[in-house]
């Protein structure tokens, strides 16, 4: 089974292809440009490459937040467009999931909000056990066990005062990245969870929203 695989919630637009859960070829942007500008052509190389197009796909799949409101929606979008023009399954991922995958014991990933707010989510060897959440990171600190490790932009940032506040914690950097996206996608699917159209995964208002009901 093919399947293709996007992340655009982060700073990084990457594409991959994977056959029965194996990555087969994966490109990143590398330039400039919007992840508008630059999703397509990724795909377009991703699959040329292999002499594919989208109708030889058997499911796509993409992260679907939290992160960039506007990224998310694009690789959202390109695969429900993608999937619809098909009439192929799609698979959703959380960023937080992906940042996650295949971590042994107990994980944080954890990505940055601005103004002490992040996004956070617990994993036990692979297993969530703190669903994505919108955290003020200061209060979500105080809660997370000593010996976890943490990942993501948002580990990196906040490192010293992760290590200060939590007992033989570690930060390790990771970036949000489709080949990730791919396997925790697949693996999703091996579990029965494909599903017709992914919807985006907002936990806050966007700011265009919070300036609205601040009038």
């Amino acid at each position: 089974m093919l399947m293709l695989a996007l992340s655009t919630s982060g700073p990084i637009a990457s594409a991959c292809l994977l056959r029965d859960g194996v990555l087969q070829s994966f490109l990143q942007n590398e330039g400039g440009g919007t992840h508008s500008e630059t999703i397509m052509p990724l795909i377009d190389r991703v699959l040329t490459s292999a002499g594919l197009a989208p109708r030889d796909i058997d499911l796509f799949a993409a992260d679907v937040g939290p992160g960039s409101f506007t990224g998310v929606r694009i690789g959202v979008c390109a695969s429900n467009a993608m999937a619809a023009a098909n009439a192929k399954p799609v698979i959703g991922v959380s960023s937080l999931a992906s940042l996650a995958y295949g971590r042994k014991g107990r994980a944080c990933a954890l990505l940055d909000a601005r103004n002490g707010n992040g996004y956070a989510a617990l994993f036990e060897d692979g297993m969530c056990t703190l669903p994505p959440s919108a955290v003020v990171i200061e209060d979500f600190l105080s809660t997370v066990p000593a010996g976890t490790l943490f990942v993501g932009e948002g580990a990196v940032l906040h490192a010293t005062r992760i290590q200060s506040r939590i007992p033989d914690s570690r930060v390790e950097e990771a970036a949000l990245l489709a080949d990730a996206v791919g396997k925790a996608a697949w693996e999703s699917y091996q579990n029965g969870m494909a599903e017709r159209e992914l919807l985006p995964l907002y936990l806050r208002p966007t700011q265009a929203e919070r300036l609205y009901k601040e009038r």
